[in-house]
């Protein structure tokens, strides 16, 4: 029962959850706090850092007036708009600060409690803290460490609160927290603003900055004393535990190095944590002799002193207000030491960098050699581990004098950061490898054991039947007590048993004494081999005895790198470069970064012992940071990737078809041989870099295929007026570069086994969707601006995408004022009857974007056509006033029912036009770019209709199909959808039909003239106001039966005539059919009525009546209406009679 109980109490000895809960509770809790502190600190809202905000940002001297402060805020909007951003924004920011600053002191408070009990000696009955006093604690190793722990870690806290979140915005969180959320009563309040409190540094200058791009791991925190005074301890107890770290070796870190010359390494933690409890009791600090005993043990040749993970104090910064202090560190470390000390580690660097390139590239690294030399291994990997350390750390020191002679003597030994990086590397790649194989190693102990056991059993037996075997019966050898012997011997070695080291270790070395002695009698050759085999198995069998967890547990100290952690981005630059360089050196950055995985184990030690809560958001925090870092690290694999493919030489190669004759002369021509030899290069350089890499690299391909294209697609930006032939000439450079990555990304497809087919689509449909996104969202913010005009409506000069320019372009060579549309051609001609732009243009930037490109173009202009029958309307109904509408009427009773003439004849139509032309010219513009951009939509759905029939056919007659079977059922959908308005079956029709309208827009299926955009009610005497305003527009123009169209009846510019019609027929198209049926039968009145009157009646024609071009000119814009807007033939007949039309056709 004893024992047992002994055993019990020993084991909770070693369980500090067992033994200090309180403590270890303690030190989880301050864990969690840094990591929320080291998480808030990252993510600072901007509004704090603002100026703008000041006015609005009070520190703590709002509690001393704070009706004066709100009152500066009350009345003014400009403030009030601030305080409201703010609270919207920052809130839960605040509210998360609050909590982190209300937990750091009611740990504090507790923690002194308990330390106040500790130093009393009172022991608490059961429920509280358990049976502790100081001196049990002490005396426990887990004991003094968790009570250093809890004690520093809060030092700790305050002075990375110092060096990441500043007093003054500390203040500001505070008071801005406890404003909006009105909780001034909060318990501690008292406590959370002396926490909260600036600490105000010392007159003058005194600020030290180290490298730049470690700086922000360098803490500098001025009158550390004064700042741990707001939160003081026990000074009983922090003297009893600075006596203990003095003295003791806390951690047990000194036998994983036997090195004295590495005594300052294997003391480093408790050392940081020295450095903090010594501000905590600064009498120490003001003691020479202390001082002298602390430097020589802790700080003999290092100053530069990390105090929590990457985070390190320069001890010539940091007690440069002790003088005792800093006289014994000074007499320690002299500059001459220093410069002595750092040109030993920079000679260490480059032997090291040597030696380990040997060992790696010799292929020595198996089982039997780390089985063999691990003792050597361990010692390598530890002298460049503490090499790299001293040099990488005492680089960022604050002090400048110090700074330059480090880096003076690392420029003169040629030992600069690719050294240190290449170093590290090497070192990084020999632990992964040496711990890979010693696991091996001792997974397979017993086997090792038995095996080599065998075979000192057979090189025995095989001696025994030497000295006692038939075979030498003839040379009369028998030696029967050394049959005896031996067989004795193999008896022992079968015995043998690697759990019991001692006894196993023992009987091995007798059994190798006793062969060594038999050796020294034995003449004879073959004797001699076995006993030599023999000898070396049992060797062996000593190693394997040796292989334990205590080696590493060893190599698990020594290869810590949280020293190098603020080089991690640095390096990261550096690694890009050699990438470049070498694409070999992508094979180390696994290792590479596995040297860190200590920042993903030090700090949630505590927590995880402890069992908290917390565990997973602190472990959260800081593998974001280590994955954000290694991400930042490979960033550049996929540009180089990408870099290598798009090489000039590579690039400039034209694709090679294949000759069905081949001439003998020009089969080296044909070869292509360096062509060839360039592509095996850059292919062997993307299998080296992509190599373990297919899962991460699909990710990072998209990204860096997705920032190539949107670079490219920005280029094509140029002026607002450029010739076509440049425009040309951009767009197939574009095609081209386009065409390359898509070949790029089908090489991908082959060499890195990614399906770069799918990424390229998907990749250019996303990128092709957000420039087509943030076009139209700068659209229609242009549009809800002060638009006075319908060119500022459509002006796209300062387009923000590729989709804006060329839309730019587009509009401007199809400008009605300056280009005429002739339909045979299906294209925009000038006046000198040069092609402006046509379906070969069109086809040019499908060749660019694609499909999805071209609809996504299409769905830009649907949305500028939209805005514009919006600004159409408004112009109408803004142009109909009270006299207009009363002359409306009017007119409207003196023409009569459309069916029959007037009664008045022409005489009826002379006047009607002045009504209104003084307010048709915005809207004669603005109906003629909507039929602009209606004519570009129907070439682009032409040229999807074509390209999908070619490229897509089975997916074009499936859609047919679909929209055939639809449009037989049209009225019983229409019904159901009606019906089931509601319901979800009802909504999920709707979405079918909104896909499937999707889809006939990519195949090119949609008629563009056809479309309704608009839902608003149409202006009154609608159908007559068209009418009123397509005779007005007829003067302009003169039929050209050689072009076939209505061109300008003067040399001076007008506007187009088919832009014109279709923008009519497209206005009317909005609203209920009966408006452009009343519109066709108007303008039918019309024709007929002048052509009586122009043709003559029986009384011949009168003064005044119209030319009869008039008449073929009227009758021909009707004609074109009807067949652009789909008029039905009846309705057109009815309007137009037959004659007319056959003079038209010929």
């Amino acid at each position: 029962m004893e024992s047992s109980k002994k055993r019990a109490g020993s084991r909770e000895d070693d369980d500090p959850a067992a033994s200090f809960p309180e403590l270890l509770n303690f030190c989880a809790r301050a864990q969690t706090l840094i990591a929320e502190l080291l998480l808030l600190s990252d993510r600072i809202p901007a509004e704090f850092l603002d100026r703008r905000f000041d006015a609005v940002l009070f520190d703590l001297r709002y509690f001393d007036s704070p009706n004066d402060f709100e009152s500066r805020i009350e009345g003014n909007e400009e403030l009030e708009a601030l305080e409201d951003c703010l609270r919207e924004s920052c809130s839960a920011y605040m509210q998360r600060f609050f909590l982190l600053m209300t937990g750091a002191v009611i740990y504090h408070l507790e923690l002194l409690k308990y330390l106040n009990d500790l130093q009393m000696h009172f022991v608490i009955q059961e429920g509280l803290y358990g049976q502790s006093t100081l001196d049990r604690v002490l005396d426990n190793q887990y004991g003094r460490q968790l009570l250093t722990e809890s004690i520093a870690l809060f030092g700790c806290m305050l002075i990375l609160m110092e060096h990441c979140l500043s007093g003054h915005l500390r203040e500001k969180l505070l008071v801005a927290h406890l404003r909006h959320d009105c909780c001034f009563d909060s318990p501690n309040l008292e406590h959370i603003c002396l926490i909260c409190r600036a600490h105000m540094p010392p007159s003058g200058p005194f600020h030290h900055s180290g490298s730049p791009f470690v700086n922000s791991g360098m803490v500098s925190v001025q009158k550390t004393e004064d700042l741990f005074a707001r939160f003081p301890f026990p000074k009983l107890v922090v003297d009893a535990v600075i006596h203990r770290l003095r003295n003791d070796d806390l951690y047990n870190q000194v036998h994983h190095y036997p090195d004295p010359q590495h005594r300052t390494v294997a003391l480093s933690l408790q050392s940081g944590y020295l450095y903090i409890l010594l501000f905590y009791s600064p009498e120490f600090l003001r003691n020479g002799f202390v001082m002298r005993e602390i430097v020589d043990r802790f700080f003999r040749d290092c100053w530069v002193v990390p105090i929590f993970l990457h985070f390190v104090v320069d001890l010539f910064v940091s007690w440069d207000a002790y003088k005792e202090a800093k006289a014994s560190l000074s007499s320690s470390v002299s500059p001459t030491f220093i410069r002595d000390c750092c040109q030993y580690h920079c000679t260490k660097v480059t032997h090291l960098s040597s030696e380990l390139g040997s060992v790696l590239s010799n292929c020595v690294l198996i089982k039997d050699y780390v089985l063999d030399n691990s003792q050597y291994l361990i010692s390598l990997v530890r002298d460049c581990n503490i090499a790299l350390r001293w040099v990488l750390l005492h680089r960022a020191s604050g002090d400048k004098r110090s700074r330059d002679i480090v880096t003076s003597v690392g420029l003169a030994l040629q030992v600069d950061e690719d050294n240190l990086l290449q170093l590290l590397l090497k070192t990084s790649q020999l632990e992964f490898k040496v711990k890979q194989l010693y696991v091996e190693l001792l997974e397979s102990k017993e086997a090792l054991w038995l095996e080599k056991k065998h075979c000192v059993s057979n090189c025995i037996e095989e001696l025994s039947v030497h000295c006692f075997g038939s075979w030498v019966s003839s040379c009369k050898i028998k030696n029967e007590s050394l049959n005896d012997w031996f067989q004795k011997l193999s008896t022992e070695v079968q015995s043998l048993d690697c759990t019991r080291t001692g006894s196993s270790s023992r009987a091995i070395y007798r059994v190798l004494s006793a062969l060594k002695d038999l050796e020294q009698f034995c003449q004879i050759d073959q004797i001699k081999q076995w006993l030599f085999e023999a000898q070396k198995y049992l060797q062996d069998m000593i190693k394997v005895l040796n292989l334990d967890d205590e080696a590493m547990s060893t190599f698990s100290a020594i290869t810590d790198a949280l020293y190098a952690w603020a080089y991690v981005a640095r390096f990261g630059e550096l690694l890009g470069k050699n990438i470049e360089q070498d694409p070999s050196v992508v094979l180390s950055l696994h290792t590479y970064f596995l040297k860190f995985w200590m920042l993903l184990n030090v700090p949630l030690r505590r927590i995880e012992q402890n069992q908290s809560s917390d565990l997973l958001c602190v472990s959260n925090y800081y593998s974001s940071k280590y994955a954000a870092q290694i991400c930042a690290t490979l960033e550049i694999i996929p540009v180089i990737l990408l870099g290598i493919y798009m090489d000039d030489n590579l690039q400039a190669q034209q694709p090679f078809h294949q000759l069905s004759r081949i001439d003998k002369d020009s089969l080296p021509e044909f070869m292509q041989v360096d062509q060839q030899l360039n592509l095996a290069r850059a292919a062997n350089k993307i299998s080296i870099i992509s190599e373990d890499l297919e899962d991460w690299l699909e990710g990072q391909v998209r990204k860096e295929l997705s920032k190539r294209l949107e670079n490219k697609l920005k280029t094509f930006f140029l002026l607002p007026n450029v010739g076509y032939d440049i425009l040309e000439v951009n767009l197939r450079t574009l095609s081209a570069y386009i065409l390359s990555q898509l070949q790029m990304m089908e090489s991908f497809q082959d060499l890195l086994h990614i399906p770069g087919n799918r990424i390229w689509e998907e990749t250019f449909t996303k990128v092709l969707k957000q420039c087509f996104e943030k076009e139209y969202a700068a659209f229609i913010k242009r549009e809800q601006g002060s638009i006075v005009s319908v060119a500022q409506l459509n002006d796209f000069s300062k387009a923000p995408t590729f989709y804006g320019h060329l839309l730019h372009q587009l509009l401007r060579l199809t400008d009605p004022s300056r280009s005429m549309f002739i339909e045979p051609m299906s294209g925009w001609f000038d006046a000198e009857g040069h092609e402006l732009l046509g379906l070969h243009f069109i086809n040019l930037i499908e060749s660019c974007v694609g499909q999805v490109g071209l609809a996504s173009l299409d769905s830009l202009l649907t949305a500028i056509i939209k805005e514009n029958l919006e600004y159409a309307l408004k112009g109408f109904k803004n142009s109909l006033d009270s006299r207009c509408l009363e002359e409306l009427r009017k007119l409207d009773d003196s023409l009569g029912p459309p069916t029959s003439l007037p009664l008045l004849g022409w005489s009826s139509y002379m006047q009607m036009g002045k009504v209104f032309i003084a307010s048709w010219e915005p809207l004669v513009e603005c109906l003629a770019t909507i039929g602009q951009l209606q004519l570009l939509r129907r070439l682009i759905s032409f040229q999807l209709k074509c390209t999908c029939k070619v490229k897509a056919a089975l997916i074009t007659s499936a859609a047919e199909g679909m929209l055939s079977s639809i449009y037989c059922q049209r009225r019983r959908i229409l019904e159901c959808m009606e019906e089931k308005d509601k319901d979800k079956d009802g909504a999920n029709l709707g979405l079918f039909l909104q896909a499937l309208d999707e889809q006939r827009k990519i195949v090119g299926l949609l008629s563009p003239l056809q479309a309704v955009h608009i839902s608003s009610d149409p202006p009154i005497f609608l159908g007559r106001c068209a009418f009123i305003f397509s005779i007005s527009q007829l003067s302009r123009y003169v039929l050209d039966s050689h072009l076939g169209t209505l061109t300008s009846r003067l040399k001076k510019s007008i506007i187009d005539f088919s832009p014109v019609v279709i923008g009519i027929g497209t206005f009317l198209r909005q609203f209920h059919p009966s408006h452009m049926n009343q519109y066709v039968q108007y303008m039918g009145q019309y024709i007929r009525t002048i052509a009586e009157t122009a043709f003559g009646t029986v009384s011949g024609p009168h003064k005044g009546s119209p030319d009869p071009a008039e008449v073929l000119k009227s009758a021909f814009w009707l004609m074109c209406f009807c067949k652009y807007m789909d008029v039905s033939e009846d309705l057109a007949n009815s309007c137009l009679p037959p004659s007319f039309i056959a003079i038209l056709q010929t």
